[in-house]
């Protein structure tokens, strides 16, 4: 199959690593949204690039039963599928493939989850119709991502705006966008999806906490590559990283990170009549 996107930060170890230790901080947030959707025994789930699997063992252990998913990467899927084997619930369906091309089958699912999948997708619109397709009437499409405006860091750098406007041209270089939370209803909604709740949380954090030490890690590791994308080049990461490192060292400092907007559609029972 054609390869259309990549995993722009990759499934290396060290990206295993992150993704662990961002779920640790997250995953409490994921499951609130379980329980005010209501997951229970005997729905019929699929999640979409369940990575490190926090979530979608917590999935299986709601629905007592299997969990189908959609997973491209090899070193992934492989990690999903060892822990699956022990829980006794018995192996899901687990396609190895981009979102497009994996066989779903349409109106067979109660609950269709993904979390910081979407900031990654290009052609959103075709993404969203094909999950509405595979919903049940009645279904829920529950998703978990970005809308990125919100990150600050305070003292004020001067180079922030570059900063953020090489955050957004990195991912927008395979056709994705970070601030992708915002589109959903809308999409939700020109896929024939009721919007039955959007909500926010926000985290924020001093020098020495976990938030700091989340988005630090991430965004330090990672601005080497973001100097290609103009006026954000090498002095200005020099510059950043210069005032990123001297806040670390006052107590006053304060990241606040990207919202995560939690994204409800309910597939209508009736067709809509035209």
């Amino acid at each position: 199959m054609k390869k259309r996107y990549s995993y722009l930060l990759g499934d290396k170890e060290q990206e295993a690593a992150r993704l662990r230790a961002q779920a640790r901080l997250w995953d409490h947030v994921s499951l609130g949204l379980f329980d005010r959707v209501g997951v229970r025994k005997g729905w019929r789930i699929l999640e979409i690039g369940p990575g490190q699997g926090s979530l979608h063992v917590e999935l299986r252990r709601r629905a007592q039963r299997p969990v189908d998913a959609v997973e491209r990467s090899a070193v992934f899927a492989a990690d999903i599928e060892r822990q699956c084997r022990r829980d006794g619930l018995g192996p899901g369906t687990l396609w190895q493939t981009d979102l497009l091309g994996a066989p779903l089958p349409p109106a067979s699912y109660d609950l269709i989850f993904a979390r910081w999948v979407f900031l990654f997708l290009p052609n959103l619109q075709a993404h969203v119709r094909k999950l509405v397709r595979a919903l049940k009437p009645g279904g829920r499409l529950v998703v978990q991502d970005y809308h990125r405006e919100t990150m600050a860091l305070v003292p004020r750098a001067r180079d922030w705006e570059a900063f953020l406007e090489a955050d957004r041209l990195f991912f927008a270089s395979e056709g994705g966008d970070v601030s992708v939370g915002g589109l959903l209803p809308e999409l939700f909604r020109g896929a024939g999806l009721q919007l039955e709740g959007v909500d926010v949380t926000v985290k924020s954090g001093h020098p020495g906490s976990p938030v700091w030490d989340w988005l630090s890690t991430y965004f330090l590791d990672i601005m080497p590559r973001y100097t290609t994308y103009p006026p954000f080049g090498k002095a200005e990461a020099r510059r950043l990283v210069r005032h990123w490192r001297k806040a670390a060292t006052d107590p006053t400092s304060l990241l606040i990170g990207p919202a995560l907007l939690d994204v409800i559609g309910r597939k209508p029972l009736r067709p809509r009549r035209r």
